[in-house]
C-alpha cells in the first residue's frame, strides 16, 4: 500500500532537518534561522509581517527567532521606511557567514543523501521546487 505524499515529506523532512541542524549547530542557529537569514539577505525590506507569512510561521514565532537570531549577533533591528516602523537587517556576522552556513547546509544534505545516486537526488530537488513553485504561485522557487 502506497503512502500519502504529505506523509513522506513531512517523515523525510524531520529527518532532513535533524541533519541540517546539526551541521548549523557550531554557528549558533537552525535551519529555520538560516531561512530567515536567508529570505533577509534576498529580500532586506520585508516586513516582520511579511517574512512570518514568507516563512509560514506566527509573528509571534518569528518575534522568537528574531530575538535569538539578535542575541547570537546575526540580526539588529534597524529604524524602517518611516520613523515610526522598524526593520530587520542582517550583520556585518550575518554577511560573511551565509556562506559557509549554506556550504554546511549542502554538505549536510550530502551525508543525508549518502548513497542515494545524484541523478536522483537532483530528480527530487527540481520536482520539490516546482511543487513548491506551483502551491505558493512563486517562481524564485525554480532558481
Amino acid at each position: 500500500m502506497a503512502a500519502p505524499i504529505a506523509y513522506l515529506l513531512a517523515h523525510a523532512g524531520v529527518l532532513a532537518v535533524r541533519f541540517s541542524d546539526a551541521a548549523l549547530r557550531p554557528y549558533g542557529i537552525t535551519t529555520r534561522q538560516y531561512g530567515l537569514l536567508t529570505q533577509l539577505d534576498l529580500e532586506p525590506e520585508l516586513t516582520t509581517s511579511e517574512l512570518a507569512r514568507q516563512l509560514d510561521v506566527s509573528r509571534q514565532t518569528l518575534h522568537g527567532m528574531v530575538d535569538d537570531l539578535e542575541r547570537a549577533g546575526y540580526l539588529v533591528r534597524a529604524p524602517g521606511a518611516t520613523g515610526r516602523t522598524r526593520r530587520l537587517a542582517l550583520t556585518p556576522l550575518a554577511v560573511r557567514r551565509l556562506p559557509r552556513l549554506r556550504r554546511a547546509l549542502f554538505d549536510a544534505e550530502a551525508e543525508f543523501f549518502d548513497g542515494v545516486s545524484p541523478a536522483a537526488v537532483d530528480a527530487l530537488r527540481r520536482l520539490l521546487q516546482g511543487v513548491l513553485a506551483h502551491t505558493t504561485d512563486d517562481e524564485s522557487w525554480l532558481s
